[in-house]
């Protein structure tokens, strides 16, 4: 199989010139119509520039130097204004100017090139490298493809002879052995990949496992105070979907601080009808951003405080309002104020696992306390609680 129907590279019909021939090698890619910024970002992307020597490479730059029987071989990656070698075979310098390196010619033809006497070329006859020291006179490049069609830089040979006699074999040879080396850098990519997966993966367990702290806490409290299991399981349901759409709310910040405001609309917008939207009103710094694990204790609070208001307070009455005030400075300052008549209504005694969220459950988790204060004209419920539970 040739060099041609081997190279793959990915590219639609669209992006191939019926004036493009394959010849030496080169692919059927229209010239210069690779963004040389995207470029750059794929060879960024492997984190290669400027990383230490590693036989894996250096392996192969001696095997193409060998297999060819040239002086020097390099694997050369081409940079915004410069080639820096991965690995070289033969040369003591580390990097040249981009505008001196032959490599640059050759990721911009995206085929094998040869140059069998420098001197005589006249794109490199006066060029640096030619004209001194590591005195290039023969010169062969195949290009280093990333799947998406970038290349990076390129697998090239080098020696200080002219020389007439490479052959297609031999170009065969040095494309074969590119191809390798770009095995080599994707593997790179792939194990940084896998790496950051890892982390990803543990920071989910770390977030997920409070989550579910969360949750074990409240099955544990509800199966204590409820009175049959159908109560308990329709009770649960309620309180995990609401702590889902806080959970989505976090992921949609990227599992980051959230809008204390954002967390108390969102979990109380299944509780408030259109008409009673415009009846509740919030005070507060609407840029005080909380924790995760703050959010989870907060929607618990505020869940509680709305099925309440819907079963028997503001929220039950087409007159009701609600005022929602927050203040923070080392503490936060925290209040739900009710406004409707309770003229004919008792205080309630009971206290059930509601009352438990709001008057133990939350204050503990957040280092605070807690008060709830019935009144003819309605219900105040306030929490004073340590900031920094709830930011960190």
């Amino acid at each position: 199989m040739g060099i041609c129907s081997r190279l793959k590279i990915n590219k639609t019909m669209d992006d191939i010139d019926a004036k493009d021939e394959c010849v030496l090698g080169r692919s059927l890619v229209k010239k210069n119509t690779m963004s040389d910024n995207n470029r750059l970002a794929a060879l960024r992307s492997t984190d290669l520039l400027d990383s230490a020597a590693e036989e894996r490479f250096d392996r192969l730059t001696r095997l193409a130097s060998r297999a060819l029987g040239t002086e020097m071989a390099l694997v050369s990656l081409i940079d915004s204004d410069r080639q820096w070698f991965k690995s070289r075979h033969g040369l003591r310098a580390q990097e040249t100017r981009r505008d001196l390196a032959f490599c640059d010619h050759t990721i911009r033809d995206v085929g094998v090139m040869v140059v069998p006497d420098a001197k005589k070329d006249t794109r490199f006859h006066e060029n640096a490298l030619v004209t001194g020291d590591p005195n290039i006179a023969f010169y062969a490049g195949a290009p280093l493809i990333t799947r998406d069609g970038y290349a990076l830089g390129t697998l090239c040979v080098l020696d200080t002879k002219p020389r007439e006699d490479f052959s297609e074999e031999d170009k065969q040879i040095l494309y074969d052995i590119a191809q390798t080396v770009m095995l080599e850098i994707e593997a790179h990519t792939q194990e940084q990949i896998i790496d950051d997966l890892n982390l990803v993966n543990q920071e989910l367990q770390h977030r997920m496992g409070n989550m579910y702290a969360h949750v074990s806490s409240l099955v544990s409290l509800m199966e204590r105070n409820a009175s049959d299991s159908k109560d308990f399981a329709k009770r649960l349901r309620k309180r995990i979907s609401t702590l889902a759409q806080t959970q989505a709310l976090i992921a949609s910040q990227r599992y980051e601080n959230a809008r204390f405001q954002d967390i108390v609309e969102n979990t109380m917008s299944p509780f408030v009808s259109d008409d009673a939207s415009s009846r509740i009103r919030f005070a507060g710094d609407s840029n005080l951003l909380i924790s995760p694990r703050g959010a989870f204790t907060v929607t618990l609070m505020i869940n509680e405080l709305a099925s309440n208001a819907t079963k028997h307070g503001a929220l039950s009455r087409h007159d009701g309002k609600i005022d929602i005030f927050w203040s923070n400075t080392d503490r936060l300052n925290f209040s739900w104020k009710e406004s409707f008549d309770r003229t004919n209504q008792s205080t309630p005694s009971r206290k059930g696992f509601g009352t438990q969220i709001l008057t133990r459950i939350v204050p503990l988790d957040l280092q605070g306390s807690s008060r709830m204060n019935f009144a003819e004209n309605g219900l105040e419920y306030i929490l004073e609680a340590n900031l920094a539970r709830l930011i960190s």
